[in-house]
């Protein structure tokens, strides 16, 4: 298994052979060399804060989409589409991020082949697109193929470069980068979530989708052009890594994504209506969505600080753990809006911790140059898992709880974030198992 120094004697080996061997660089290096600026810059400089801002930013749009679609959901749901089963609205959320994630072992491994900038601006554009395309839409398929498929499709292209800068430009601080850098996803999710409602409300759903795409156009279009490379990727014949597949790391890895996506997205597409159920308005369902990623900016971050000191593996264990202690009761015996809105703090603060050390677990066992390839594939089974959750959670939804309760959905939802928190135990068995000190506490 391949530690952290050695990704980084690794990485300055490439960087030694790169500057001896200038002459003979191929078109593919020259690409990736023409994104790492006038010099390749040692770890932790303070440069590598521009381009891990630059994705904190691309993220609020990326994921945006995706943590504020409880708002359309709820408004598809209860106004436009009423008595459309939820099972079928689910679609549209589950497809943005399905895509996103499923298409990234293709968009990463483009990413290190072609470059980080020209992989992120068909992002922008495929993005842009789908939102106004979704605009016009008046049917529940149409808004599948538009606000659902090719949304994630475009994200897909953005979040693949996105997702393996901060971890190259960093050692030292690697989880507070990635931190901070993913924090954007909740920090979008909080202004995209007050901006959707407000707009939807005044202007109507069709007119808040067109000023999205327009949003995201100008600012990811300007964000892109500061998404810079550490280190110029290797030549390469494959498209896929397949070198990482040969590892147990990697399955690990996999399994987990697989896992905590199959049971994430329960509360955020669903707390809106529950909320409903319980006497609220659509604006309270709006608030506890804020809630949520209020709660996630903070629980980002600190789950980077706290990965540096005491191991990222350690660190997303205790989280997944913590997920379902505070999801299960605080849903379930929910009967007013008050514990909605404590458990969506709690929630948001420990729940997507995974979402920001997973790229830094890769990046500890994996080489720093395939890091878009590597997370590609591990994020391929994310984009399963997101698929199958969502529209499980909906079956369940429509012919369990019978449009009544949340309890057989919860259910569900916990015990896949369990079987996650499983999942990385063994990880963390598997790591110390091939180290020299095999005490059981230790940074890991």
């Amino acid at each position: 298994m391949v530690s952290s120094d050695a990704n980084i004697k690794g990485d300055l080996t490439v960087e030694s052979t790169a500057a001896l061997s200038q002459t003979s660089i191929t078109s593919t290096d020259k690409n990736a060399r023409g994104e790492t600026g006038p010099t390749i810059r040692p770890p932790d400089c303070a440069f590598g804060w521009i381009p891990t801002l630059a994705v904190m930013v691309n993220y609020m749009f990326i994921f945006g989409a995706s943590n504020s679609y409880g708002v359309f959901s709820t408004y598809y749901l209860n106004q436009k589409f009423v008595g459309t089963s939820a099972s079928t609205l689910s679609w549209i959320g589950s497809l943005i991020t399905t895509f996103m994630l499923g298409c990234s072992f293709l968009t990463g491994a483009l990413a290190d082949k072609k470059g980080y900038r020209l992989t992120a601006y068909i992002g922008t554009i495929l993005c842009t697109a789908a939102y106004i395309l979704a605009s016009f839409c008046k049917q529940v398929w149409q808004l599948i193929l538009t606000q659902g498929i090719l949304f994630g499709l475009g994200a897909s292209f953005l979040f693949a470069p996105s997702v393996s800068i901060p971890p190259q430009w960093f050692s030292k601080h690697r989880g507070l980068a990635s931190g901070v850098a993913v924090a954007g996803s909740s920090l979008g999710g909080l202004w995209f979530t007050a901006a959707t409602q407000a707009m939807i409300d005044s202007i109507g759903a069709e007119w808040a989708l067109r000023i999205l795409g327009i949003l995201t156009f100008v600012v990811t279009g300007v964000m892109n052009l500061f998404y810079f490379r550490r280190v110029p990727a290797k030549p390469r014949k494959n498209i896929l890594e397949l070198q990482a597949a040969k590892r147990l790391t990697f399955w690990l890895v996999s399994l987990e994504s697989f896992a905590m996506y199959t049971g994430y997205w329960a509360l955020t597409f669903y707390i809106g209506t529950t909320a409903r159920q319980l006497g609220g308005t659509f604006q309270d369902g709006s608030n506890l969505l804020l809630v949520l990623n209020a709660g996630s900016v903070v629980g980002r971050i600190l789950a980077g600080l706290i990965a540096d000191k005491f191991g990222s593996i350690n660190t997303l264990l205790l989280s997944l753990l913590l997920t379902v202690v505070i999801e299960m009761p605080l849903w379930i015996k929910a009967t007013s809006l008050a514990p909605l809105y404590v458990l969506c703090a709690l929630y948001g603060m420990v729940s997507p911790t995974f979402i920001s050390l997973n790229p830094v677990i890769v990046s500890n066992h994996f080489d720093t140059d395939v890091l878009a390839s590597v997370m590609g594939m591990t994020n391929l089974f994310s984009g399963i898992g997101g698929l199958v959750g969502n529209q499980v959670q909906g079956v369940i939804y429509d012919k369990y709880d019978k449009h009544e309760q949340f309890t057989n959905t919860i259910v569900f939802s916990a015990m896949f974030v369990l079987f996650a928190g499983l999942v990385i135990a063994c990880l963390r068995f598997h790591i110390i198992r091939k180290r020299t000190d095999k005490r059981f506490f230790q940074k890991v």
